[in-house]
């Protein structure tokens, strides 16, 4: 993984001098917040995803006071990659790791990842861009197309693939999504399917926006984005744990909050997003992030009794069989090694207002 050595923030390719000396700023800001702590606090290390289009770890990195909440102090390293961040975290890397979608997630269930998931994040936000010139679906056979291997848009872009009878048609080309965008440009590919804000950029550069991640949904393939917590830290340090998950739904709060331009402005400046740009602010604003009233229950992670009851567990399970028959995983998690691997303690926390 190319982000291993990732400081407090890392710089993006779209970022200009005058960003990366904000982003700077933000960072030092971000440290300060954590100086306060009691020399006992743990040191914890919280991924982010390399984007332009804040995300709720930017937003946490950029609110001292938020992360007064949390009793550890924390450090921020930029991912690209959902199944490198969970081996990462394996190795020991890594304590919370959030945006992280079904296939990777069902893949560290598989290979014994010490991990809880604890927070239902947000719904994927991602679809198809291809070239404006291309006729949808047939134009695509024979072509070659961006995914990211092993993620949750991999998922949904199987199953737009295969409803179309395109599977085995079109040449998929396994790329991150900061290199996706390079290929595209360059000519190398005709379009891709990844997460925002990469298909609205593809959109606006000689392309066009042709399905998403809801209409994914709605044809059975849904692409879903968990928090998941080291199990040792959740097991040692619950209170920590909990004041992560409460700050994870303060997040969401802030973005629908009358603040929220500020509050986009410096998380994308963290990551390389230009103030006030779509990616920042419209796309910011417009990200799926799972409504509180779904958290628990069968529309989330289920219930403390029983989390095999929820969606969460019952997509990770729909994509395990889905990696079985792709021949990435030979003996997917059963239903009962699923619901092991959440715990809903946490989100339940959030819905009975046990926030600070």
């Amino acid at each position: 993984m190319t982000n291993a050595k990732t400081t407090k923030r890392r710089r993006a390719p779209r970022r200009t001098t005058g960003l990366a000396a904000a982003a700077l700023g933000l960072a030092a800001l971000a440290a300060t917040a954590t100086a306060g702590m009691a020399a006992d606090a743990p040191d914890l290390v919280v991924t982010y995803w390399q984007q332009s289009t804040p995300s709720p770890e930017t937003i946490l990195a950029t609110q001292p006071e938020l992360q007064k909440t949390i009793p550890a102090n924390l450090t921020y390293h930029a991912i690209t990659s959902g199944p490198a961040a969970l081996a990462a975290m394996k190795a020991g890397s890594y304590d919370f790791v959030g945006g992280v979608g079904n296939p990777p997630v069902l893949a560290a269930i598989a290979n014994r990842t010490d991990m809880k998931i604890v927070w239902a994040q947000y719904y994927d936000f991602a679809g198809l861009a291809v070239r404006s010139d291309i006729a949808v679906p047939d134009g695509l056979v024979g072509k070659q197309v961006g995914e990211q291997i092993g993620s949750s848009e991999a998922f949904s872009f199987y199953g737009w693939l295969k409803n179309r009878n395109l599977l085995g048609k079109v040449k998929l080309v396994n790329l991150t999504p900061p290199a996706m965008m390079a290929a595209y440009k360059s000519g190398a590919i005709a379009g891709g399917w990844v997460s925002q804000p990469w298909p609205s950029e593809m959109a606006a550069d000689k392309g066009k926006l042709v399905a998403t991640s809801a209409d994914m949904a709605k044809e059975g393939y849904p692409g879903v984005n968990v928090v998941v917590a080291k199990a040792s830290l959740v097991k040692a340090h619950p209170e920590i744990v909990q004041a992560y998950v409460c700050a994870m739904q303060k997040t969401a709060d802030m973005v629908a909050g009358p603040g929220s331009t500020d509050v986009l402005n410096k998380a994308g400046a963290y990551s390389g997003g230009e103030p006030n740009s779509d990616d920042v602010i419209k796309l910011g604003k417009a990200w799926p992030y799972w409504p509180i009233a779904d958290q628990t229950g069968p529309n989330g992670m289920g219930t403390v009794a029983d989390p095999g009851s929820g969606l969460v567990a019952k997509v990770l399970y729909q994509t395990g069989q889905w990696m079985k028959e792709q021949g990435t995983i030979a003996n997917p998690p059963d239903e009962k090694a699923i619901a092991a691997a959440i715990d809903p303690t946490f989100a339940q926390g959030v819905v009975d207002g046990h926030c600070k």
